[in-house]
C-alpha cells in the first residue's frame, strides 16, 4: 500500500552499484530522501532481512516505540508531569475529531480526511516517522546543552538536525523554519540585552538550522524530472476535505466560513495545547520556541501553499502540503498532554483521561477496525516464481521487459533486485522524470509487445538494453520467439524469458551507446 513498494524498490537499488537508480525508471538517477531505506538495504545486505519484512513487521512497531520515547523525552524536558510525558508518549496512536462529520457522510478513513494525524504514516512506516525521531530528538539535545549539560549535547543536536532531510524533506524544511522561527521570538526577548548575550542564546539554534539546510536544498532541487509544484493555494486543502466528505460545491467565502470549524475538527484535542505552545515560544529558551513553532506552523503552510507534482496526464497529485500539517499534529501533542495533565487533580483525574480518550481515539478505532477488514490482494504465485528464475539467472541491476501493470508494483524491482524501464503503478514517477520521458518508455514497450516483427522486436529490447522477458497472466508477444527467447520459467500464469541475440547482433545490448543520465532511455 502506499510508497511501500517505492521505498523497498529503493532498499534494493541501494544495495546495488552506485548511482541508485529509481525504481521502475531504469536508467534515471535517483535524488529522494532514501535515509530510512539506507537502513533497509543495510539490513538486506548484511542480516539478510528483505524490505517488506521490515516494512511490514518490523518498522512500525518499532518506530512508534522510538517516536513515544522521543515524545515523553521532550515532554518531560519542556516542563511535563510524568503523566504528561505518559500522555505525549501515547499520542502516537490518538486523532482528531473526524469523527463528529465523517461518519454523516459515509467516508472510510476518518482519521485521513482533516490531515493532522499520525496514525496512518505509523501504520504503514512512512519515513516521516524516524525523521520526527530525529528532528525531536535535536530540539531534545538542544534543550539539554541550553540547560548546562554540556557542549557534545549541541553537537549531538547538529548531527541528528543535519539528517533530518534525508528521512524527510519536508520535515527538514519545517525543521528550519521552526529553528530561525525560535531563534526569531528569542532575538526579541533579549532586544533590550547586550549583543553578546542574544548572541549566544540564538546562536546554538541558527547553527541547527544551518547544518539542516544544505540537505534540504539539495534535495528539493528534485532529480532532473518534473519538480514539485509549491503554489501559494489559500484553503485548498479545507475544499479537499469537504469533498472528500461529498460537500461540494462551496465557493470561496462558503470555504472561509468553513475554515474555523475545520481547524476546530482538525486539531481535535489538541486546541488545548495551542495556550502552552504559545507559551514555550516566548519561553526565553531557543529549543522550546522551536518546539512550539514546529508545533503550530504546520496548519497555516498546509492552508496556504499547495506542494505536488502532477501525473502524466498533467492532472494534480495529493498535496505533500499535507505533511506539513500531520507533522505538527504530531509536537502539538506534547503541548497537549501537559495542558490536559494539568487538569488531572484529584477526584476529576479519571473523568478527566476518560474524555480525553473519547475525544482522541474514536477515529484511531475506525482506522484499526476497517484496516482488519481489508482484505489481501496477493500477486500470483505463478507471477514470483517467474521472476525468481530471472533472479537465479540474472546479475543484479540487470533491465526486464514486462507491460506496465497499474495493479502490482514491478515485481523485478521490489523481488528481485533487477530493473524495468516503466511502471503505472506508482503515480507520481513525474517527481522523477519528465512526462514526456515516461510517453517515450511507454510507447517503446507499447511497440515492442505489439510488433509482429521480429528484427523490430530484437532492436527495441537491444535500445532499452533489457537482457530478460517476463509475461505475466494473458501477456503475450505477437513476434516469432525462435532464436531470441530462450525460457527460465514457464507455466500456466507467467513466463520469464532470457533475451538472446542473433549471430549479426552477438554485441547484445551491452554494446548499445547508452543514453545521457539527464534525457532519453536508458
Amino acid at each position: 500500500m502506499g510508497d511501500q513498494p517505492l521505498h523497498a524498490g529503493i532498499a534494493l537499488e541501494l544495495t546495488l552499484p552506485y548511482p541508485p537508480q529509481v525504481p521502475g525508471l531504469a536508467g534515471v538517477p535517483l535524488r529522494y530522501h532514501y535515509g530510512a531505506d539506507l537502513v533497509r538495504a543495510a539490513a538486506l545486505r548484511w542480516a539478510g532481512v528483505p524490505p517488506y519484512a521490515l516494512l511490514n513487521g518490523l518498522e512500525p512497531t518499532l518506530w512508534a516505540l522510538g517516536l513515544m520515547l522521543v515524545l515523553a523525552t521532550l515532554t518531560v524536558r519542556l516542563g511535563g508531569t510524568p503523566l504528561a510525558a505518559t500522555l505525549a508518549a501515547w499520542s502516537v496512536l490518538a486523532t482528531d475529531l473526524s469523527f463528529l462529520w465523517a461518519p454523516l457522510r459515509d467516508v472510510p478513513w476518518w482519521s485521513d480526511v482533516f490531515r493532522g494525524n499520525l496514525l496512518i504514516s505509523v501504520a504503514f512506516a512512512n519515513p516521516v516517522v524516524p525523521a520526527l525521531m530525529l528532528g525531536l530528538g535535536a530540539l531534545v539535545a538542544l534543550l539539554r546543552f541550553e540547560a548546562g549539560e554540556g557542549r557534545p549535547w549541541l553537537a549531538f543536536a547538529c548531527v541528528l538536525s543535519a539528517a533530518v532531510p534525508f528521512y524527510k524533506v519536508f520535515l527538514g524544511a519545517q525543521l528550519v523554519l521552526a529553528l530561525v522561527l525560535g531563534a526569531t521570538a528569542l532575538a526579541v526577548r533579549y532586544r533590550g540585552a547586550p549583543w553578546v548575550e542574544g548572541l549566544r542564546r540564538v546562536a546554538p539554534a541558527i547553527v541547527l538550522a544551518a547544518v539542516a539546510l544544505p540537505g534540504v536544498l539539495a534535495l528539493a532541487r528534485g532529480s532532473g524530472g518534473e519538480q514539485v509544484e509549491v503554489s501559494l493555494a489559500p484553503l485548498r486543502m479545507i475544499r479537499e476535505s469537504l469533498a472528500n466528505l461529498r460537500l461540494d460545491g462551496f465557493g470561496f467565502l462558503g470555504v472561509a466560513l468553513l475554515a474555523l470549524p475545520w481547524l476546530a475538527v482538525s486539531l481535535g484535542l489538541r486546541l488545548a495545547g495551542l495556550a502552552p505552545a504559545v507559551r514555550a515560544a516566548f519561553s526565553g529558551r531557543a529549543a522550546a520556541a522551536a518546539t512550539a513553532a514546529l508545533a503550530l506552523s504546520g496548519w497555516p503552510l498546509g492552508l496556504l501553499f499547495h506542494a505536488a507534482a502532477r501525473d502524466i496526464d498533467g492532472r494534480d497529485l495529493p498535496s505533500a502540503a499535507i505533511y506539513f500539517v500531520e507533522q505538527s499534529g504530531a509536537v502539538l501533542w506534547v503541548f497537549a498532554a501537559i495542558a490536559v495533565a494539568a487538569f488531572c487533580r484529584g477526584r476529576r483525574r479519571v473523568l478527566v483521561l476518560v474524555l480525553a480518550a473519547a475525544t482522541a481515539l474514536p477515529a484511531t478505532v475506525e482506522f484499526a477496525v476497517r484496516k482488519a477488514r481489508v482484505a489481501a490482494d496477493p500477486v500470483p504465485a505463478s507471477w514470483v516464481r517467474a521472476v525468481a528464475a530471472i533472479a537465479r539467472a540474472a546479475r543484479p541491476g540487470e533491465r526486464v521487459l514486462q507491460r506496465p501493470s497499474a495493479r502490482y508494483p514491478p515485481l523485478p524491482v521490489v523481488l528481485a533486485s533487477q530493473r524495468v524501464l516503466y511502471e503505472r503503478f506508482t503515480p507520481y514517477l513525474t517527481q522523477f522524470a519528465p512526462p514526456d520521458e515516461l510517453r517515450r518508455r511507454h510507447e517503446a514497450l507499447y511497440r515492442f509487445f505489439r510488433t509482429t516483427d521480429r528484427e523490430e522486436a530484437v532492436a527495441i529490447a537491444r535500445s532499452l538494453q533489457a537482457r530478460y522477458l517476463c509475461l505475466y497472466g494473458s501477456d503475450r508477444i505477437h513476434f516469432d520467439p525462435r532464436g531470441v527467447l530462450t525460457p527460465l520459467h514457464e507455466e500456466e500464469g507467467a513466463r520469464s524469458y532470457r533475451l538472446e541475440w542473433p549471430a549479426s547482433d552477438a554485441a547484445g545490448p551491452d554494446a548499445a551507446e547508452p543514453a545521457p543520465a539527464s534525457g532519453g532511455i536508458r
